[in-house]
C-alpha cells in the first residue's frame, strides 16, 4: 500500500486548516480562520470589553475576617489604603507608626510600581507572607524602594 494514500485521505476528508493574523485597522489583530473553502468574519477582541467580567478577587482562608478582607484588596494600593483606614475608625485595626515587638503585621509596597508584595504575618525574624505562602523577613524589603505600614488586629 502506498505510505501517501492514508496522508492525502486525512487531509481530502478534514480539509486544510490554517490560521493567519490580519490587521483589523485598528492595530488590534484580528483572527482569519479558513476551513477549506469556508470563510469566516475577522473579530477583534478588546480587553475593555464590558461583556468581559472583571477578573476574580483572590480569595484568602485566615483564621480572621478582617485580615481576609486586607489581603483580598492588595491587588490595588488605594483601596487597600481605604480599607485599612476604615477598619481603623471602626476599631477593628490599630495602625502604626513603627513595629510593635512582633505583634503587628506588616503591608510592603514597592514605592515605584504601588504593588503591595508582601504582608508579613506576626512574629519576628522568618515570617510567612500571606500573599505567596512563602517564609521572608521584613529585611529583604528594606531601603527606599519599599514602603511599610504596621497594622495590629482587634478582633
Amino acid at each position: 500500500m502506498n505510505k501517501a494514500l492514508p496522508l492525502f485521505i486525512f487531509f481530502l476528508t478534514f480539509g486544510i486548516m490554517f490560521a493567519c493574523a490580519q490587521n483589523d485597522g485598528n492595530g488590534g489583530g484580528a483572527v482569519r480562520i479558513s476551513f477549506g473553502n469556508e470563510y469566516v468574519e475577522p473579530v477583534s477582541l478588546s480587553g475593555d470589553d464590558p461583556s468581559i467580567p472583571p477578573k476574580p478577587k483572590k480569595e484568602f482562608h485566615t483564621n480572621s475576617i478582617i485580615l481576609n478582607q486586607i489581603l483580598a484588596e492588595c491587588d490595588n494600593l488605594s483601596a487597600l489604603q481605604d480599607l485599612l483606614q476604615k477598619l481603623q475608625n471602626a476599631s477593628k485595626i490599630t495602625l502604626l507608626t513603627m513595629p510593635e515587638n512582633g505583634n503587628c503585621f506588616v503591608i510592603v509596597n514597592k514605592v515605584d510600581t504601588k504593588e503591595v508584595v508582601a504582608v508579613l504575618d506576626k512574629g519576628t525574624g522568618k515570617r510567612m507572607n500571606l500573599l505567596n505562602n512563602q517564609f521572608e523577613t521584613e529585611d529583604i524589603y528594606s531601603g527606599e524602594n519599599f514602603e511599610k505600614c504596621y497594622f495590629l488586629l482587634l478582633d
